[in-house]
């Protein structure tokens, strides 16, 4: 979904460093810890993989085991605590966005094939019939227990990658690691001493066009350009506008730069539906957001940007 350049910046005390890439969320999981000493490094970087695959687990749309698959088959469930609070989470980000992240927008993923591979056009009959049970609305929360509504069809994927990266920023803290980057597929975030050069990519070409200097910051950027395919010279990219159910056009990239990766994520993904006109806007709001947006006018890349850009 998302791809960065790292550059890393000269260590100002001498700390060991450990770099640990393995697949989950449906892409990869890279973790860079850097502790006093070896063990303490390398021991951080286990516990916060391992914890983050159990995420992955509850949070899969893929795993029959998951939560979130459970949660699409009985309607009504009893969830964990890390699942209700990304849930509301994703109510929130739908609430802030007015509706431009929706956590309910699994059968419109599906039906233009972006789960199975097995792409296709749906006609606009069957879009209006599966976007009018679209809505984070129609997802409840009640103690410990999520509920669906009407036909909605849960899909936490547009910020599970996110909250995770946040939760595994805790436990590298708390595991004693001084300095370190977690990248989840494009979704990275930083912390400590230490200031990361992050390259934001090229969406029509190769290289990097802007270089981020981030410390204490997390980074996430939604585009057009590796998951999307193509009819008859039209691109399909796999984020999809709620309102319509189509897969948004026009919008190269959206990158978005925020306090936490959850954050980051979910506004990513909404200002790539909503345009950059509407998107911008929102952000420039919210002084804890900033963002760069590629959006293509008159066969040319138009760049704007929202907020202070490190």
């Amino acid at each position: 979904m998302f791809f960065f350049f790292l550059v890393v910046a000269a260590c100002r005390r001498p700390l060991v460093e450990v770099d640990r890439t393995v697949p989950a969320f449906g892409s990869y999981l890279r973790v860079r810890v850097l502790g006093e000493t070896r063990p303490v490094a390398e021991s951080a970087a286990a516990e916060a993989l391992r914890e983050m695959h159990r995420l992955d687990s509850l949070w899969s749309s893929f795993s029959d085991g998951s939560e979130v698959v459970r949660l699409n088959r009985q309607r009504r469930l009893r969830v964990s605590a890390e699942t209700r609070e990304l849930v509301a989470a994703g109510i929130s980000a739908g609430e802030k966005t007015g509706g431009a992240f929706d956590i309910t927008i699994q059968p419109l993923a599906a039906a233009w094939g972006f789960h199975d591979g097995r792409h296709r056009v749906p006609d606009s009959s069957e879009l209006a019939r599966l976007t009018r049970g679209v809505g984070f609305r129609r997802v409840g929360l009640k103690g410990d227990t999520v509920e669906l509504g009407d036909s909605a069809m849960l899909d936490l994927g547009g910020i599970a990658a996110g909250a995770a990266v946040d939760r595994g920023v805790e436990v590298l803290k708390a595991a004693g690691a001084k300095q370190g980057l977690i990248d989840a597929g494009g979704d990275i975030r930083v912390f400590g001493d230490r200031t990361w050069r992050i390259g934001v990519q090229d969406p029509r070409g190769e290289g990097v066009v802007r270089v981020l200097r981030l410390r204490e910051k997390a980074v996430s950027t939604s585009g057009d350009y590796q998951k999307f395919f193509m009819r008859e010279g039209v691109r399909y990219c796999h984020v999809l506008n709620p309102r319509t159910g189509c897969p948004v056009q026009g919008v190269a990239s959206v990158t978005v730069i925020a306090a936490t990766s959850v954050a980051a994520d979910a506004f990513s993904t909404a200002v790539m539906a909503m345009g950059p006109d509407s998107g911008l806007t929102l952000l420039s709001a919210d002084t804890s957001l900033a963002a760069i947006v590629a959006y293509e006018l008159n066969g040319r890349l138009v760049w704007r940007e929202a907020g202070r850009i490190p």
